[in-house]
């Protein structure tokens, strides 16, 4: 017999009232939500096919909503911008690029002598090759190394080069302005060329530069306050100059730092003028874009990271932070920092020695892989010089023979402006989320509310104010007298043959009662001499019992 429990004696825990009290709100929900079609799905009384049907457009419905959702979100994480061409051609601030003047031989072999005959005697065996050492750190980049290691070899553990300052070297024997350039024009006005083109140790060698972002020393560096601008009413827009020794020549952005990331846009050589004719492309991105992530508008603003290694510097640069990763290299590489970058602020790192420059040649590769520094990415101003058209004259081909020029100049006004602008955001992202689950399941911010409400504070407030009623419904579900099984089978000719009244021995009167309630099977075909009988007993209790036994 089923035992009854007394409910005045029982009691439940917290967590079994919990599970009843979400089951009973589970119900409610279905029965009152607002969403479409769910109630139909648990509404007591309905045909188990409609039931299921209303089941099925519901659990479509979600599943086309969740793909449909999935797919905008992908869109605004990878492309929530759009680039278009800004129409305001004039109204525009053009700073002139910066010029970088990188000689050959960027070395004055007078001030070369002059600094070796300082720390190392002429008479001395290892003259000359110092000499052609202190030519090589001029020039000294991550293309370099390997020339200067060569050079270094004979006099690598020698005590006068242990103390020796590269970067100091390099500056001890550069050229002078005054005798790389002869003359120079600016918006087809003469200028003084020593005073626009100032001296930069630069990961190309030493090399000079007009309208740069950083003025240098051997031992400072600091931002160049003088900006060379250009204006539409300007004569010309452009910077001409006459050098005395073969150059490379770059032209960039005046907002970047010169460095490895350029390459030149001209090699240029004393034997032939050269025009070169430029357009500046530019993109620039509005302020609604800082709702965005970096990963999503991939651009920095300028004023939204600072780069460790130019902490002076305020605006965040593509060229800057590709050079702060290489020197961060450097540092963890050969724990020294190669001379032609400036002094770290409040860092101790010391300048790389001749004993260092192995190391660099050797982890010169790996420096510069730009894979390793992913995490820069370019500004959100950012501007770049294509070079349009070029033009090299010789100087057979011009009566002004050994006078020949470098011309960079504008191809055309107004430049090419390019606005980078919001073209989903996270209004957008909630908009479009709250119409696709509108649109299959009839969902808005009130029905996200409402299963908040059903399943946490209602669910718990049932168990403090209605404690009893869960009790009830608890008591109920274990006190339900389990469902009547009927262990009757009735057994037909179509899957058993019937049994031989021979083979069935006469029972007792007294077990005839019984007798009506045997179900005779067929036993094994290779021993048909008994018959197994099952007997379903019936007591006063009205409680059944099974027996089982073997007629012979």
């Amino acid at each position: 017999m089923v035992e009854k429990i007394d409910p005045e004696r029982h009691g439940f825990s917290l967590g079994t009232l919990f599970r009843t009290s979400l089951l009973w709100q589970t119900k409610e929900f279905f029965n009152n939500s607002t969403l479409h079609g769910v109630r139909y799905i648990a509404e007591q009384g309905r045909p188990f096919a409609e039931r299921f049907m209303w089941f099925c457009f519901t659990a479509i419905g979600a599943v086309a909503a969740f793909i449909i959702i999935v797919s905008l979100w992908e869109k605004f994480q990878t492309n929530p911008t759009i680039t278009g061409l800004d129409t305001d051609f004039h109204n525009q601030h053009v700073i002139f690029p910066t010029i970088l003047i990188c000689p050959l031989e960027p070395y004055d072999l007078d001030k070369v002598k002059a600094f070796a005959e300082e720390k190392i005697s002429q008479f001395d065996s290892d003259y000359e090759l110092y000499e052609e050492f202190l030519k090589s750190l001029t020039s000294l980049s991550y293309g370099t190394f390997d020339e200067a290691v060569k050079k270094s070899e004979d006099f690598v553990n020698d005590r006068k080069t242990d103390e020796l300052s590269l970067r100091s070297a390099a500056f001890s024997s550069a050229i002078s302005c005054s005798d790389l350039f002869s003359f120079c024009e600016f918006r087809d006005d003469l200028i003084e060329c020593c005073n626009s083109f100032l001296p930069k140790y630069t990961e190309h060698g030493f090399c000079y530069a007009f309208n740069p972002r950083f003025q240098e020393t051997e031992d400072t560096i600091d931002l160049f306050k003088l900006q060379h601008e250009l204006l539409e009413t300007d004569r010309k827009w452009a910077i001409q100059l006459n050098l005395q020794r073969d150059a490379n020549i770059f032209v960039h952005a005046q907002s970047e730092i010169s460095g490895w990331d350029f390459r030149p846009q001209l090699e240029w050589h004393t034997t032939f003028s050269s025009d070169i004719l430029i357009t500046m492309k530019q993109t620039y991105t509005t302020e609604e874009a800082r709702q965005l992530s970096i990963g999503q508008r991939k651009c920095i603003f300028p004023n939204e990271v600072r780069i460790k290694s130019f902490p002076f510097d305020e605006d965040y640069t593509f060229t800057g932070c590709m050079m702060d990763c290489r020197i961060q290299k450097s540092i963890k590489l050969c724990h020294c920092l190669p001379p032609f970058y400036h002094s770290l602020p409040g860092s101790s790192t010391p300048y790389c020695k001749v004993k260092d420059l192995p190391c660099l040649s050797h982890y010169a590769s790996n420096i510069t892989q730009v894979m390793d520094c992913r995490q820069c990415e370019l500004s959100c101003l950012h501007t770049v010089y294509d070079v349009d058209k070029l033009t090299k004259v010789s100087d057979s081909e011009t009566t002004q023979e050994g006078n020949m020029y470098i011309n960079v100049e504008y191809l055309t006004w107004p430049i090419i402006r390019y606005k980078r602008e919001v073209l989903f955001g996270w209004v957008d992202l909630l908009v479009s989320f709250g119409g696709i689950a509108g649109l299959f399941l009839g969902f808005s911010l009130l029905s996200g509310v409402e299963i908040l409400y059903y399943f946490s504070l209602r669910a718990c407030c049932m168990i403090w104010k209605d404690r009893p009623v869960l009790e009830e419904v608890e008591l109920e579900k274990i006190n339900r007298p389990p469902e009547r099984v009927n262990l009757s089978l009735r057994i037909g000719k179509s899957n058993c043959e019937p049994v031989k009244p021979r083979e069935i021995k006469s029972a007792p009167a007294n077990t005839r009662r019984q007798r009506k309630h045997e179900i005779p099977l067929k036993t094994t075909p290779f021993k048909q001499s008994h018959i197994s009988v099952i007997h379903l007993n019936e007591t006063t209790t009205n409680e059944k019992s099974l027996n089982f036994r073997y007629l012979p």
